[in-house]
């Protein structure tokens, strides 16, 4: 598998334009088959995405009540500990370093607060085709992984942290924990902005 083909930009810009959850979602799978066509596609078409939007949503809530000091949201997703359903696939890190103003990641390395982590139900429920070796080939499985992993936790964190009840200003940013990480929301008093075409710096 070439990782070249991966539609990342694809994820970042569906995630900025396409405001509805279930037709963003459904654009990046269609992103996804067209790189890399395989009947592994139709196996995302029934999750979710409300439940796990409203889960989130609370989820976060909870830990800007513990920590509510924040500027900064670091979200990062761990493919490896979900424990049958019993575990996570993310963290959270809040700090007070970061100023939304500027689109820099040298905070989120280093964050004031971690919070209790997080299993969006709907990536582990379709874990099993990234793991079963008899039924998809090991391109499908990597490629599709990645994609879904990045892609449907994008949307439902974007519209988590789009409806978070906070005065406070804030950046987040979002991504594998030990990979590619990318700006998420931005918010600025009443505005709150889809930022994952801003790059790194």
């Amino acid at each position: 598998m070439n990782w070249e083909d991966l539609p990342i930009n694809d994820i970042r810009r569906i995630l900025r334009i396409e405001s509805d959850p279930q037709k963003a979602f459904q654009q990046i799978v269609e992103s996804g088959e067209q790189k890399l066509p395989s009947n592994i596609w139709s196996e995302f078409k029934k999750m979710n995405i409300g439940r796990d939007i409203q889960e989130a949503k609370n989820w976060l809530t909870k830990n800007i009540k513990e920590f509510p000091n924040f500027s900064g949201i670091y979200l990062g997703l761990d493919t490896l500990n979900m424990d049958e359903g019993t575990g996570v696939n993310i963290e959270i890190g809040l700090s007070s370093d970061c100023n939304p103003d500027i689109f820099t990641d040298e905070w989120a390395f280093e964050c004031d607060f971690y919070g209790e982590g997080h299993l969006i139900k709907g990536l582990y429920e379709v874990a099993d085709c990234f793991e079963n070796e008899g039924k998809w080939t090991d391109d499908e499985r990597a490629f599709s992984e990645y994609l879904i992993f990045l892609g449907y936790s994008g949307i439902i964190l974007r519209e988590a942290l789009r409806n978070l009840t906070t005065e406070n200003d804030f950046l987040s940013i979002w991504g594998f924990h030990d990979g590619d990480m990318f700006f998420l929301v931005q918010k600025k008093g009443e505005l709150e902005s889809v930022v994952t075409e801003i790059e790194l710096s």
